[in-house]
């Protein structure tokens, strides 16, 4: 039977099959074919190369899978994620971006349950199609409905989001880093770095663990200056701080900064205050980091010399360099000997020269090897093959830190016993670049910026990151863990977030560190900050521009959330505008706050306000008169009159609204007027609670309500003293339950004094009916 969705695919395909497929190359080097189950891209621009899996996504949901021939997609779809390959590398959006466009359609295609025209909205956003990927997803199946592939189907993002004032408030609050975390920051920085001098010199015999090294320094860095850390500080160029000053004045330190988005690469500077902390962390990684960069540039050029590869690297233990010839190339574990990946003794079984291992069973196989020093080993010694540390004459999972190793690499040897270093070599140092870093020798961040991975800054092994010894199952990728895959800066960007945040499967840094897993830091909130400091701090937006990394000083306003008429209606709504009384409380109260407490403070039309209205506008909002009531910036006066006149109106107001509602017909069968109701009535009780502090406290107390404790807090600033007030509320779920049954038992009652009329009007008797 013809289907018209299946012709079309069919024609698109036989369409895109003709193209020339010149910037894509298959698994092997050559030419893409249809047929391949991993696609490479080399962008025409940058000269990146991207690695694209066509296959099925994951086994039973989980992973990324692809690879193999039992992975291939059903015909014809196999061949249309191929086609959406292609349309995605011409959109100009970020590679990062692709490659989840890419994700999400394989995704439905590995999962769906029938033909692609046969999809609807639920069955799309199923168990395995999340909200998290709809987006994603949705560029997609207006590329499949516009080529007439399937019938128009809507993925609509959740709903479930709080579209309130409230709600909005409290997102633009979360954007800026809570202090706590930025001091927890502080005191980790110190633990970690402990034992490491200002040159970046680790103390001998201590140990540093070199991710949380990361993470922190990291965050150090977007408090030390407002860039975008996963696109830019991941990119840094190997370099130590550096500073400058004119004559008899104070140094301004900065970094040689890649930039991004448009803007060009910087002198980027960097607060003094946190000079001496960054410039110990820089340091530190400036030393770390050499034997991976090395590495990078033996992966390069394997001809260069040892002299040429080393520089002004010490080897650090002199019998290292015993019976080493540094004027001739290498191998590659002779350079990882050199570079401190193994023990001065540690040695591999070698198998004796001429021996034929042809119809050697594996259980004396054992006999024609003898065990060489790692320093001692030539390219055309042969080593087993084995993927066990076990097997008493393996040496390949030891030599790469490996306890077992996939049998996935297996085939690269077309099931042989034995290979040489020189084939083990070379078979690594393509595997890496095809697998690990197609666009080696480059690396880029999570963005645009990239750098030649051999001269970064933050050059890190994967045996730091992933840890070493890892089984055949510990998932990511083939052998990452190995002190010889050197990390991808993106996954350096990733790595940091993820321990910032934290997650269900990922202890946070702080948690790791004793602290409250509450504590978490979104990595861009520190932007966030550094760009409000310096509003606050009275500096230009002209220099926080370019500080941080703008083209425009327009993207320095919107950064901030609000245009600046937005800005100054915000303020003006909120602002006591009449010359305040200097006698009135509330300004006594004000100048107190600011003198005593140091914190910022407004005049309101019910107290004082404390968040900074210059550079953070309010976007509170409530349902009372009095919009400053219940916000956590509030503070109220204890006999200030005026608010106390103001707000009592308000209380009115609000009982008036609850004995409406109360009153309503619809309120028995309306559960938004029934939620409505418990809440407001709580509220209302806040407020009758506030006036009735504001009455009998002292007169010039600070009081604040919080919400999540349900508590008053009574400030004495001059005295500094703090004095809590628990506010216990009445049982309003009650209250409404025995309303709406009253309000039953009344509905019954009228409506059948309403039937007596109306049949009465007819001359008809209501009695029996």
């Amino acid at each position: 039977m013809l289907n018209k969705f299946l012709d079309r695919l069919y024609l698109l395909i036989a369409e895109y099959r003709e193209q020339s497929l010149g910037q894509f190359t298959g698994p092997d080097g050559c030419s893409a074919s249809f047929d391949d189950l991993i696609w490479f891209y080399r962008d025409p621009n940058s000269g990146r190369k991207t690695r694209f899996l066509c296959g099925r996504h994951g086994v039973k949901g989980k992973g990324r899978s692809g690879r193999q021939s039992k992975y291939v997609l059903n015909y014809p779809y196999n061949y249309l994620v191929k086609v959406w390959i292609i349309e995605v590398v011409n959109y100009p959006i970020s590679f990062a971006e692709k490659a989840a466009r890419v994700s999400a359609a394989r995704k439905l295609l590995s999962f769906m349950e029938g033909h692609l025209y046969a999809q609807t909205e639920s069955t799309i956003c199923g168990k395995r199609i999340g909200v998290s990927d709809s987006s994603h997803l949705r560029p997609f199946l207006s590329f499949c409905i516009g080529k007439g592939l399937m019938p128009r189907v809507d993925i609509r993002s959740s709903e479930a989001r709080d579209r309130t004032g409230h709600a909005e408030f409290e997102k633009r609050v979360e954007r800026l880093p809570k202090i706590e975390s930025i001091i927890a920051l502080g005191s980790i920085f110190s633990k970690v770095f402990t034992s490491v001098d200002q040159n970046g010199v680790l103390s001998e015999g201590e140990k540093i663990n070199v991710v949380d090294a990361w993470v922190v320094t990291y965050a150090l860095a977007g408090l030390a200056t407002p860039s975008r850390l996963s696109v830019e500080f991941t990119a840094l160029p190997k370099q130590q701080l550096k500073s400058y000053s004119e004559v008899n004045d104070a140094k301004v330190y900065f970094l040689d900064w890649k930039g991004s988005k448009g803007y060009q690469d910087n002198k980027t500077h960097v607060l003094g205050a946190l000079a001496s902390e960054l410039e110990k962390a820089i340091n530190f990684f400036l030393i770390k980091c050499e034997p991976a960069r090395i590495l990078c540039r033996f992966y390069e050029n394997p001809q260069l010399s040892l002299n040429e590869l080393l520089g002004g690297f010490e080897v650090d233990d002199v019998r290292r360099k015993l019976n080493i010839d540094f004027d001739r190339p290498t191998n590659l574990f002779v350079l990882g000997y050199l570079l401190g990946f193994y023990e001065v003794e540690d040695s591999v079984p070698v198998l004796k020269d001429g021996v034929d291992l042809c119809g050697v069973g594996s259980r004396k196989m054992y006999k024609y090897f003898d065990k060489k020093f790692i320093y001692l080993l030539r390219l055309s010694d042969r080593l087993s093959t084995s993927l066990a540390r076990t097997t008493s004459f393996s040496s390949f999972p030891f030599l790469f830190g490996y306890e077992n190793i996939s049998k996935k690499i297996t085939d690269e040897f077309s099931g042989a016993s034995t290979a040489t270093i020189k084939e083990i070599q070379d078979w690594w140092i393509a595997f890496y670049k095809r697998t690990v870093l197609p666009e080696f020798p480059l690396s880029y961040t999570t963005g645009e910026p990239n750098i030649r991975l051999a001269d970064a800054l933050f050059c890190l092994q994967g045996d730091w990151v992933y840890g070493r010894h890892h089984g055949a199952g510990s998932g990511g990728k083939v052998l990452q863990a190995s002190p010889y895959a050197l990390v991808p800066l993106s996954s350096l960007g990733t790595l940091a977030a993820g321990k910032l945040k934290g997650s269900k499967l990922i202890r946070s840094v702080f948690e790791e560190h004793g602290f409250s897993k509450e504590l978490t830091l979104q990595p861009h909130s520190l932007r966030h900050f550094g760009n409000t400091l310096a509003d606050q701090s009275g500096i230009p937006h002209e220099i926080i521009t370019a500080w941080s990394g703008r083209r425009n000083p327009n993207q320095t306003t919107t950064y901030i959330h609000t245009s600046h008429q937005e800005r100054a209606d915000r303020v003006s709504a909120i602002f006591n505008l009449p010359e305040n009384d200097r006698r009135e409380i509330r300004v006594i109260a004000q100048e107190d706050l600011i003198k005593l407490a140091n914190l910022p403070a407004t005049i309101t039309s019910t107290g004082v306000c404390t968040q900074d209205l210059n550079s953070m506008p309010c976007d509170y909002l409530n349902d009372f008169v009095s919009q400053c009531f219940l916000c956590p910036e509030a503070c109220h006066i204890a006999g200030d009159d005026k608010a106390i006149s103001f707000l009592d109106k308000d209380y009115q107001y609000q009982n008036s609204r609850l004995a409406m509602v109360s009153a309503d017909h619809r309120l028995p069968i309306s559960l938004a007027m029934q939620r409505w109701y418990v809440v407001h009535s709580r509220n209302t009780y806040i407020l009758s609670e506030l006036l009735h502090l504001m009455k009998t406290s002292p007169k010039g107390s600070v009081i604040r309500f919080s919400k999540n404790k349900s508590e008053f807090y009574l400030s004495d600033l001059q005295n500094k003293l703090i004095t809590n007030k628990l506010c216990v509320f009445p049982d309003f779920d009650r209250e409404l339950k025995s309303l709406v049954e009253s309000r039953d038992k009344d509905e019954v009652v009228s409506s059948n004094s309403k039937l007596q009329s109306l049949l009465s009007s007819f001359g008809l008797s209501g009695e029996g009916a």
